[in-house]
């Protein structure tokens, strides 16, 4: 599967001619899926049809927008008039219709068919469909689970025992090219989630989070790639530590590592613990 045929999901077309999905953004990173289902009902939209979303299951947080559909065009014309600039947590919605999606230029570059991403993000929340997810399942309901399984492995003293910090990487051009990247460095290792590369606002520290399904394989690929040369940086690889936490009652931060030092990535206001940077 190509990054191409991550964005041509086969209901599409019908959703996108009859005028039933439209698009909601501005959304907190920390909404979760369960979260919007409840603006949609406070709202008076319980009975949505689905909601179209990515969830990361390394920070088990959204990109900030989804899609909706609704059983009519009539009903997704009734949200778009009013759920725009309805506030969740202080934050107004912004609402759309949407149009069909070309495929997206990152699917035009040389990094777009290297292979089917380690965990497929996107996928559809139903009001039918509950957790937990079934074995194996990505989307946003095996999204959340992965999350969960992760941050109960959680050490005493924070520390994560299957999740690796990866930094000392270069600039990525969009995401698809850093899953492609990172499944070049992660290769002959069997790891199960590929977390977004972080960029930060200074400095050229650019760094993501790996999940692997034991820590045996985790301690593997640290002792392998931690001070290896990868494109001319120097990869520093460490087990990642910390839960998200609320900061300064904003949206909550990702997982960081232990460290002395703070950097400000800015992209949202977060702060992240790095080691050693």
């Amino acid at each position: 599967m190509s990054s191409a045929d991550l964005y041509q999901q086969p209901d599409q077309p019908d959703a996108l001619a009859e005028g039933r999905r439209i698009y909601v953004g501005n959304l907190l990173y920390s909404l979760t899926p369960g979260d919007i289902e409840a603006v949609l009902r406070d709202s008076g939209f319980p009975h949505y049809e689905r909601i179209h979303i990515s969830i990361d299951p390394v920070s088990g947080r959204n990109p900030g927008y989804c899609f909706v559909e609704f059983p009519s065009s009539r009903d997704a014309e009734d949200a778009l008039n009013r759920l725009g600039g309805v506030l969740v947590q202080d934050r107004p919605l912004k609402v759309g219709p949407c149009n069909p999606k070309s495929t997206p230029r990152s699917a035009r570059r040389p990094w777009a068919d290297r292979g089917q991403l380690a965990f497929n993000r996107w996928g559809d929340w139903t009001p039918e469909k509950r957790t937990p997810a079934e074995p194996e399942e990505q989307g946003p309901y095996g999204a959340l689970q992965h999350h969960a399984v992760e941050t109960s492995t959680l050490q005493p003293d924070g520390r994560h025992i299957r999740r690796l910090y990866i930094g000392g990487l270069g600039k990525m051009y969009d995401q698809t090219h850093n899953q492609a990247e990172m499944k070049e460095i992660l290769q002959g290792f069997n790891y199960v989630a590929i977390g977004k590369r972080i960029t930060p606002r200074q400095g050229q520290h650019h760094y993501c989070f790996v999940d692997f399904p034991t820590a045996e394989e985790a301690e593997r690929a640290r002792r392998a790639l931690n001070g290896a040369e990868w494109n001319g940086w120097k990869l520093v690889v460490q087990l990642a530590k910390g839960l998200a936490t609320p900061l300064n009652g904003q949206d909550s931060r990702p997982d960081g590592v232990d460290s002395t030092s703070r950097r400000d990535i800015g992209s949202i206001g977060l702060i992240y613990v790095a080691l050693g940077l």
